[in-house]
């Protein structure tokens, strides 16, 4: 639609804004550069557009550059408020304190957080929504024992900030998980060195801090999920999406997971790991994963919630 609207009238700044805009959001950038060019022959080289052919450097180019990339696409909770317009078998979120994320949900879900600070309603239109208020470690050693028949189909962690304990959660999500699955976790893409620290405490009062999540993606590519994961470059600070984990990658994780720990947890986000992380088509824009979901058909799958039995 903005396509044909500005070939009707080219005159009309704002239409090419719109264009390459929505060109760069589903990864067309080869594309959205020969527009660029284009409205600056057709005379619009105001801020705005111009401002586009930043957004056309590379994560890996700014990382050569030696300069980090930003994540400045959809943000993280409009990517999954689109999400949450399917219905999935059941959902299940680790972190979910105010509430924010957790009420995008339309599906059965499954909330984990040790202090709940809810701030708005997290039923909605839930056919239920468990709400366990312990650490994400106690609830699957303790709590969901005494559960059966809770399937993950999709699952946001936004947790301790730390690689382990995010590692853990996948691990044991993926023992739960539909046939069809997808796991987000939240800040895999620090903007700075200093927001990687394991120590919260030495940041300043409401400076960003992203932990070292980061270090899951290298940590699953050794175990050989490269065709599994993706790295969403939604604001502020990224998300990682891991479909449909392979149970012997899963159960191999499991199996060496304190030497895993043991091998990343001194390990710091220098240039070298910060190239690697920017690493060509790993790094993807949300709407474009979002629409490669869509043509895939996840979610929308008839679900069993109603069946669940509490032993």
């Amino acid at each position: 639609m903005f396509k044909t609207a500005l070939e009707a009238n080219q005159s009309v700044e704002q239409l090419w804004i719109s264009y390459i805009d929505a060109l760069i959001r589903l990864d067309k950038l080869d594309l959205a550069s020969k527009y660029i060019e284009m409205a600056d022959k057709a005379g619009f080289c105001g801020e705005k557009i111009q401002s586009f052919s930043q957004r056309l450097i590379s994560p890996l180019e700014r990382a050569t550059a030696g300069q980090f990339f930003k994540p400045t696409d959809q943000h993280y909770l409009n990517f999954l408020a689109a999400l949450h317009q399917n219905v999935y078998e059941n959902y299940f979120e680790i972190g979910s304190r105010s509430g924010k994320s957790l009420m995008l949900s339309k599906s059965p879900s499954i909330a984990i957080d040790p202090f709940f600070q809810l701030e708005k309603d997290p039923i909605g239109e839930k056919d239920f929504c468990l709400m366990f208020q312990e650490t994400s470690d106690t609830f699957f050693r303790k709590t969901l024992p005494k559960l059966s028949g809770l399937k993950c189909q999709l699952a946001f962690i936004d947790g301790m900030h730390l690689f382990e304990y995010a590692l853990r959660d996948l691990i044991n999500l993926a023992r739960i998980a539909s046939e069809e699955a997808l796991f987000l976790f939240h800040d895999p893409l620090p903007w700075s060195f200093k927001m990687t620290t394991r120590d919260n405490k030495s940041l300043g009062v409401g400076e960003a801090w992203t932990g070292d999540i980061w270090k899951l993606v290298p940590i699953l590519k050794e175990a050989g999920m490269t065709d599994n994961i993706s790295v969403l470059s939604s604001a502020p600070s990224g998300l990682l999406a891991v479909s449909n984990p392979d149970e012997k990658v899963i159960a191999s994780l499991d199996k060496n997971y304190s030497e895993i720990c043991a091998k990343w947890v001194d390990v710091e986000l220098d240039q070298a790991n910060l190239s690697a992380l920017y690493e060509k088509d790993v790094i993807v824009k949300p709407e474009a994963y979002l629409s490669s979901l869509r043509q895939n058909g996840f979610g929308n799958i008839p679900g069993n919630s109603k069946k669940w039995v509490s032993q």
